[in-house]
């Protein structure tokens, strides 16, 4: 019997493939929109290894005699210094592609920089401040740039971001693809029709929830292959993170099912889910990167959606994640938890109308 149920269900699913298609292409439209909006956002930080600055020094400049030093710190930074005597420093920055541009005058100096080169003007001031704080004393011996290179993870760029959040976040909207079942079960009082059969409340949850779930299983997998073929997205370790996908899946179906029993109204359902989804995405880090939220930490855990995020952005970008564990269990609990509150639900108001 439960067979026949799964199987009509899916029938009554796919006879409404509007839902279906707009599951499937919405991920990867929105996932599209915010690459290109935010493409700058997360573009990672580059260091320029080698570039020449120009520089113009009056003759009763104090800073004179802590050129030599300059010049040898700039050669270890693998940067070069040309002397320029005429011409100014916006031309010369022009015609001979500087990286920056220093004139030394009697009491200070002026450091010359383009929106082009940031990060060379970011590198040319602190390298002239380290070695001035000696010059300004006379001691100009010895001058080195404290240079430290700790191991950090890689900045993960706008594509693998949001190519990654956005099907999470739409497979949390799982019920949308179960509203044209359960209208039509409300239609056609299927619901009545279950009360006389021997199904028991557990039978009647499956046979509804099981379709729904493979049937955005198969949504959320066509945008993810898309999203990678597309728009180049990197989904790190496959199978780890086809298992969660999964596993959110199956939590947000099984949690769309319990706010349907709860409220027998598909728009109350709908409503409830939508708003706390979004909220949950929100501090989850599908709208604002978790990276850059202020969120404390206490409370972004709270939300089954950054353990998901941050478990399938980390693959992604290092290949490996602490959080992969606690996504794991925290979906396997939600899961099992709606699953049995819909099934008593389900039982406490078959006995209520026998």
């Amino acid at each position: 019997m439960i067979r026949y149920l799964i199987k009509n269900n899916f029938k009554i699913m796919f006879r409404n493939p509007v839902n279906i298609l707009m599951f499937t292409l919405a991920p990867i439209l929105v996932s599209a929109v915010l690459i290109s909006a935010f493409s700058t956002l997360l573009n990672s930080y580059k260091d320029v290894e080698k570039f020449d600055v120009g520089y113009s020094v009056e003759a009763d400049s104090k800073y004179a005699a802590a050129l030599d030093a300059l010049r040898q710190v700039g050669e270890d930074a693998g940067v070069t210094f040309h002397s320029y005597e005429t011409g100014t420093p916006e031309d010369l920055i022009r015609e001979h592609s500087l990286g920056g541009f220093i004139t030394f005058t009697k009491d200070g100096y002026t450091i010359y920089e383009t929106k082009d080169a940031e990060v060379e003007g970011a590198k040319l001031e602190y390298m002239i401040a380290s070695v001035y704080d000696g010059a300004v004393s006379g001691d100009v011996s010895g001058i080195k740039v404290p240079v430290e290179e700790p191991e950090v993870d890689p900045d993960i760029d706008s594509t693998d971001y949001y190519g990654i959040v956005f099907p999470v976040y739409f497979a949390w909207c799982a019920i949308v693809c179960a509203a044209g079942l359960l209208t039509q079960e409300k239609k056609h009082r299927i619901p009545e029709r279950y009360r006389i059969s021997d199904l028991s409340s557990a039978k009647i949850y499956l046979g509804r929830v099981m379709p729904v779930i493979a049937v955005v299983t198969l949504c959320i997998g066509v945008a993810a292959v898309f999203s990678a073929v597309l728009l180049g997205v990197h989904w790190g370790n496959v199978l780890l993170s086809g298992l969660l996908l999964l596993l959110t899946v199956i939590a947000a179906s099984s949690f769309g099912m319990m706010l349907y029993e709860l409220t027998r109204s598909m728009i109350a359902t709908v409503i409830l889910s939508f708003g706390i989804v979004w909220w949950a995405g929100y501090i989850g880090g599908t709208f604002e990167t978790y990276m850059f939220s202020t969120w404390p930490e206490q409370v972004k855990l709270l939300s089954p959606l950054y353990h998901t995020n941050r478990a399938l952005t980390e693959l992604s970008n290092v290949g490996h994640s602490d959080y992969v564990l606690s996504a794991v269990i925290y979906l396997v609990i939600f899961s099992v938890v709606c699953s049995l509150v819909t099934i008593f639900a389900g039982s406490l108001r078959r006995k209520d109308r026998v």
